[in-house]
């Protein structure tokens, strides 16, 4: 059995993922799947997205900055991001927040392989407030929580996510 290195593993998915693309048409679709495959875009995944659809490096970073799923720094690959919109904050998101910050940790900060982020509206307006559990990999996973509990964000940090194959279709 060969053993290989994580960041040699990394590129090796990279370069597979971003394969698939081409075409300037093709950005968003490719940062979509090596976030989905690695959890961030790194420098390697950037200039390979740049080469693939013969667009610039700065213009590729620039769209990973405004965007804000995506990002240039090294996030885990778990990630669970809450909704801080007027709605989700008005039915409890900061109550939620705060107890992510509790028991997982500060906003941001990777602990133990697992992030919690402040995150854009995820559409759940009606279930509020919301959160998006996510897990990169070969298939990424994602799992809505909504409407979501300080219990139940905490609990979604360290517990596996089902495969999309095997949720209820609330959230594929």
């Amino acid at each position: 059995m060969t053993r290989e290195f994580p960041d040699v593993r990394q590129a090796r998915e990279e370069r597979e993922v971003i394969g698939a693309f081409a075409g300037r048409d093709q950005l968003l679709p490719a940062l979509h799947a090596v976030r989905d495959r690695i959890g961030w875009i790194s420098p390697n995944a950037l200039g390979l997205i740049a080469a693939s659809l013969g667009i610039q490096p700065a213009e590729v970073a620039e769209v990973v900055r405004a965007h804000p799923l995506f990002s240039l720094a090294e996030w885990p690959g778990r990630q669970l991001r809450v909704c801080t919109g007027e709605v989700c904050r008005d039915a409890g998101a900061d109550t939620v927040c705060d107890v992510l910050t509790e028991h997982v940790g500060a906003a941001g900060k990777a602990v133990a392989g697992v992030m919690w982020l402040h995150g854009p509206c995820l559409g759940a307006c009606e279930e509020a407030p919301a959160a998006l559990a996510f897990q990169a990999g070969d298939p990424a996973v994602r799992e809505l929580l909504a409407p979501v509990t300080g219990a139940s964000a905490v609990l979604s940090t360290r517990r596996p996510l089902v495969p999309e194959s095997d949720v209820d279709g609330r959230w594929a």
